[in-house]
């Protein structure tokens, strides 16, 4: 950041929606090492008092209690907005953004997924309208666009540990990325000028298939982990036997039948934000070996 933009950015606040979640977590610790001043927005007080123990400002921020989000707006005139993904994000945000437009935010950078155009029901359609809503709202914006996160995979932990998982059919080649990448990405959308107006899609440095996958665990943890090649409607009929909600099937349902993933698949966007690219799948394994480590 240049002297000038920091200058700009010296007494503003930033609020972390969702701070507790997969890349919220690392933006409060980015944000902390580089001593901009944030508060961090959880679901719990035990989360919230667990923070602060670490000299972090957090708030209880209860996406449906306009006392709680009046509480966390509290000085704050930057937002970094992430909602869940479920059929309650557009109520949320909506409340969120009323807020936001009350005590005057200044700058919002939304978390938010590659969006299929055709898609008329899950996580792209519920992208697709709180990316509107924001561009309605008047404050100037960022979206950050990411899908497939490397911390994903440690649902699919206890599979690896026995030496073999399947997220679907193995033929889709994705890019995965790490959150702490976005995480990276969005401290610096939110502290450096530049940035409003834009959509930036962001990706990992490789694509890999799913038995592509497979063979980087393989290589880290040194013993073989195969990639179970199973249809969509396969995977599907597992998610049902897990016991998830209808909407939850149905959007992943969705997600994983296509054969094709939209938008921009290159690292360039992160690259050109971040100055050097993105962690590899190999080095997120080291990282987190004894997740994985039978």
């Amino acid at each position: 950041m240049t002297k000038e933009n920091s200058m700009t950015r010296e007494n503003s606040k930033i609020l972390i929606s969702a701070a507790g979640g997969k890349v919220g977590q690392h933006v409060v610790t980015q944000l902390a090492q580089k001593k901009v001043s944030a508060r961090a927005g959880v679901h719990s007080q035990a989360k919230a008092s667990a923070l602060r123990e670490t000299g972090v400002d957090a708030a209880v921020l209860d996406f449906e209690s306009p006392e709680s989000i009046t509480a966390a707006f509290k000085g704050i005139d930057t937002l970094f907005l992430v909602t869940p993904g479920s059929p309650d994000q557009g109520r949320y945000e909506d409340n969120l953004l009323a807020d936001a437009k009350r005590v005057g935010v200044k700058r919002i950078v939304k978390l938010s997924g590659k969006i299929a155009e055709h898609h008329t029901v899950g996580f792209s359609k519920w992208n697709r309208e709180a990316e509107q809503k924001i561009k309605q709202s008047g404050i100037p914006y960022t979206i950050l666009r990411g899908k497939f996160f490397m911390q994903n995979l440690f649902g699919s932990a206890a599979q690896i540990k026995q030496g073999a998982f399947t997220a679907g059919p193995a033929a889709k080649r994705i890019a995965l990325l790490d959150a702490r990448d976005i995480a990276a990405t969005a401290v610096a959308t939110l502290t450096e000028e530049g940035h409003a107006g834009k959509t930036y899609d962001l990706n990992g440095p490789e694509l890999l298939d799913g038995h592509a996958q497979a063979a980087v665990f393989s290589s880290v943890l040194g013993r073989p982990v195969r990639y179970l090649d199973v249809s969509a409607a396969d995977f599907i009929g597992q998610l049902k036997s897990f016991g998830l909600p209808p909407w939850m099937v149905e959007a992943f349902g969705v997600a994983v039948a296509d054969s094709e993933i939209p938008g921009d698949q290159s690292s360039a966007q992160i690259e050109r934000l971040l100055h050097r690219k993105p962690g590899t799948l190999a080095q997120f394994i080291k990282d987190y070996r004894a997740a994985f480590q039978a």
